[in-house]
């Protein structure tokens, strides 16, 4: 998935980037970064983001 399509997600699907979604985008960004698939980390995001819109922000 692309920085695009990520950010598409979320806007299609009205998700907020918390404070806790925005410290695993910098882990995504060191990721990437140094060659190293971050898939799995963006999709952790997404269902992060899913979870707080459902029961409020985590931290």
């Amino acid at each position: 998935m692309t920085g695009k399509e990520y950010l598409a997600f979320f806007k299609d699907e009205d998700l907020k980037r918390s404070e806790l979604v925005r410290l695993l985008e910098r882990c995504i960004r060191t990721l990437e970064t140094n060659n190293l698939d971050a898939e799995e980390a963006k999709w952790l995001a997404i269902v992060i983001a899913e979870e707080e819109k459902e029961r409020g922000v985590f931290l």
